[in-house]
């Protein structure tokens, strides 16, 4: 077995003589996810072959686009673990997250549309840019339109925990098939009543994504006070002071971590008797070690109840009220859905579909998968 190498949640391998013949009988690594890092180690002669097995469910073409020289069209594997290994613990058939179609081959979903639509997708998250992908493949006129001026939704922040990186890949992967596919993308560019009313849509795919929950606790809107994704994204710097981090969810449990790369005093306030009790068992195992080692601290029991300009009030287990110092908080309290727009689509077009988190606050795979499937039935 090989050591957990920061940058990969899960890593393993083994490599095996064929002393009779003389060769390798091949290597096989969870986290070879790359063609040009197969061929290295080809080259090296640590292996006479590479076979990738996540890596060949995300994309099975993988091989062939390599070949071409078109690695920005490559599906690459995000080792996210949710549609594979997760699925088949709740008793499911693999899929994918980043490749919805996988568990679904024998349907002919990619069929060509019968009649070609004017099809404007509003957001620029995973869930928006499936959809926008999977409607210009059969023959729709599609058009993404992104209030930011970036895409990614959720997805840009949740890229830069450790060993998350990975997560930009599939951005990227999903914009440059909407080149090759023809298909505008407009950044900066928040839709509105007139905009659709000039463009008139035949279908409209509402995929506005979710907003930070922030609850109504007093002083959550002080100075000291910024989001997860304020810290992920940059935009607020992490003080020498302690933080607390309000919140034990994958999103507080991840932000936790990464500010305890700069900032060795970190505290994780969570409700539950326990953190992390929305990720896949395989990656919380992971994460809950590093946490550790960095030195991050874990309350549970634990209900935020009032942020003062120095600090956090939060009740035990036991209704006693504890006050710690905090030099910044951090709200992970969760998401929200946002859906601005759909109400409003409706008076001038008859197709609206509303997909992912701007119908409810979820995961990156049923946000996918509800992309996929407005492309298909559109």
């Amino acid at each position: 077995y090989r050591p957990y190498v920061p940058g990969s949640w899960f890593q393993y391998g083994c490599c095996g003589a064929d002393q009779e013949n003389g060769i390798h009988t091949g290597y096989c690594d969870e986290r070879i996810n790359d063609p040009h890092m197969a061929d290295t180690i080809i080259k090296m002669g640590k292996a006479d072959f590479i076979g990738m097995g996540r890596g060949s469910i995300t994309d099975p073409y993988l091989p062939e686009k390599a070949r071409a020289g078109k690695f920005d069209q490559i599906r690459y594997c995000v080792a996210c673990l949710q549609g594979c290994e997760m699925e088949l613990f709740l008793g499911n058939c693999v899929t994918c997250l980043v490749n919805p179609s996988v568990g679904r081959e024998y349907e002919d979903n990619l069929k060509p549309a019968a009649v070609s639509k004017k099809v404007m997708v509003i957001g620029g998250g995973p869930a928006g840019l499936m959809a926008a992908e999977t409607a210009a493949k059969r023959g729709h006129k599609v058009t993404v339109y992104e209030a930011q001026d970036h895409l990614g939704g959720q997805f840009r922040s949740a890229a830069y925990p450790v060993g998350k990186g990975e997560l930009a890949t599939f951005v990227s992967s999903l914009r440059k098939s909407l080149e090759v596919l023809h298909v505008p993308v407009h950044l900066s560019t928040e839709v509105t009543e007139d905009l659709i009313k000039a463009e008139k849509p035949d279908a409209v795919v509402v995929a506005t994504g979710a907003r930070p929950l922030m609850p109504p606790i007093p002083g959550l809107d002080g100075s000291n006070v910024c989001t997860a994704e304020d810290v992920l994204l940059g935009r607020r710097d992490i003080p020498n002071g302690p933080v607390v981090v309000c919140g034990g969810g994958e999103v507080g449990g991840e932000t936790a971590g990464f500010i305890a790369q700069t900032n060795h005093d970190v505290t994780i306030l969570e409700m539950r008797d326990e953190i992390l009790m929305d990720m896949m068992p395989v990656n919380k195992i992971v994460l809950m070690d590093l946490n550790h080692k960095a030195g991050v601290r874990v309350l549970t029991g634990a209900k935020v109840a009032e942020v003062e300009n120095d600090g956090i009030v939060y009740t035990d287990k036991n209704g006693s009220r504890v006050k710690m110092p905090a030099a910044l908080v951090v709200s992970a309290f969760g998401y929200k859905a946002y859906d601005p727009i759909s109400e409003i689509a409706g008076k001038y077009c008859g197709e609206v579909c509303k997909i992912g988190c701007s119908v409810k606050a979820g995961n990156a795979l049923t946000a996918v998968r509800e992309g996929y499937e407005a492309g298909i039935k559109i």
